[in-house]
């Protein structure tokens, strides 16, 4: 049977249409870097994925990039070694990426193929490998990337902290790890798995994104399903605080062309776009919601001051921050102080201009990337 082009081959078409475009400069901040700042040796890079404390990119001939902190082997370069400039990941050769995906202290690599590969942090069975559950038995962290078993029609990954999430061809969704607050969707028996596992109640899945004890997942007709945690809001859906352990449809006012759930703390925040309009739920302890306040959204609400910018091209949730990517190319941010790119580093409730001539644009906890 033929493999329908948007599977694999708009991907593929998406990184040569980048590199034939030109490869630009990766730019990072975060922690204790308050403006952007080169990353050494990114000039190939066409895709980029942000890590709580280190960052990733695929190159225009499908190699992954790393740089950042090297702990629990977290940029696959087969030693603990931290860089700040971009250091080759070690795939096997012949291994083309077309996505890339993190979780705490791990890197996740899809490939033209459809099989997955990664490394880092193996607790709880984040990394998918198999093996025995419990905390007692955890696997040693991985160092060189390593093929997760089982996996042939996989087109995109994202994780978070202890769990991930893996996108299939046809549209569902498979997962592994820790999640005694429902994000792994599995129902409130289970807490742990270290093999990927079908998520039941999803279908006709586009976009998947995970916060520490939160899952989101996004269909082709913009409908927005999430699980988890909920004791800040996180599932947005008001009323009980009570974790959500299935896949639950969250009411929205039209479809949504995106999602982004926050990583770096268990009380995370969500932004979706509908419309162009971004709309937020969950934690907001710093004004990173981008509505104005720091009051905690237990429904989807309209990020009012992020959306005086216009239409947007792309929004994503870090930490206690919102970078937003407007249909020009500019990059803006919101939220707690340190995590918004300019030299005063302090918090703001209103949208922060960090840089133009951006194409993309990633975050999770404290980290943020622009590729530009």
């Amino acid at each position: 049977m033929r493999r329908p082009l948007s599977v694999f081959g708009l991907a593929l078409l998406a990184l040569s249409l980048a590199a034939q475009s030109g490869a630009a400069q990766v730019m990072r901040w975060g922690g204790r870097v308050e403006v952007p700042v080169e990353v050494p040796g990114s000039e190939s890079i066409v895709q980029v994925d942000a890590g709580n404390a280190n960052g990733y990119g695929v190159t225009s001939s499908g190699s992954v990039l790393a740089w950042g902190r090297g702990i629990d082997g977290a940029l696959g370069r087969g030693s603990r070694k931290s860089s700040n400039a971009a250091v080759r990941v070690q795939l096997p050769a012949g291994v083309q990426v077309v996505s890339l995906g993190e979780a705490e202290r791990s890197g996740f690599a899809v490939t033209s193929t459809g099989h997955v590969f990664d490394w880092g942090m193996n607790k709880h069975g984040d990394l998918c490998l198999g093996g025995a559950e419990g905390e007692e038995a955890e696997a040693a962290a991985v160092t060189t990337p390593r093929e997760v078993p089982g996996v042939s029609e996989a087109v995109a990954v994202q994780g978070a902290k202890n769990h991930v999430l893996i996108l299939l061809a046809n549209g569902t969704v498979e997962t592994c790890g820790w999640g005694p607050k429902g994000q792994l969707g599995l129902g409130k028996s289970i807490s742990e798995v270290t093999s990927p596992q079908l998520v039941p109640g999803l279908s006709h899945v586009v976009e998947v994104s995970a916060g520490p004890q939160v899952s989101a997942a996004r269909t082709a007709s913009g409908e927005v399903l999430v699980f988890g945690s909920n004791i800040e809001g996180q599932v947005g859906m008001g009323g009980s605080s009570a974790p959500v352990f299935t896949p639950t449809r969250l009411a929205l006012p039209g479809p949504a062309s995106s999602i982004s759930v926050g990583g770096g703390s268990p009380l995370a925040h969500t932004e979706a776009l509908v419309n162009g309009v971004p709309y937020c739920w969950g934690s907001d302890l710093a004004g990173e919601c981008g509505d104005g306040t720091e009051r905690q959204k237990d429904v989807p609400t309209v990020a009012s001051a992020l959306a005086t910018l216009g239409p947007l091209r792309s929004v994503k949730a870090a930490g206690l921050s919102t970078m937003a990517l407007t249909a020009s190319g500019d990059v803006y941010t919101v939220g707690g102080e340190g995590e918004l790119g300019i030299p005063s580093g302090a918090a703001s409730f209103l949208p922060q201009f960090v840089e133009g001539g951006v194409s993309e644009i990633s975050a999770t906890a404290e980290d943020h990337l622009e590729l530009g």
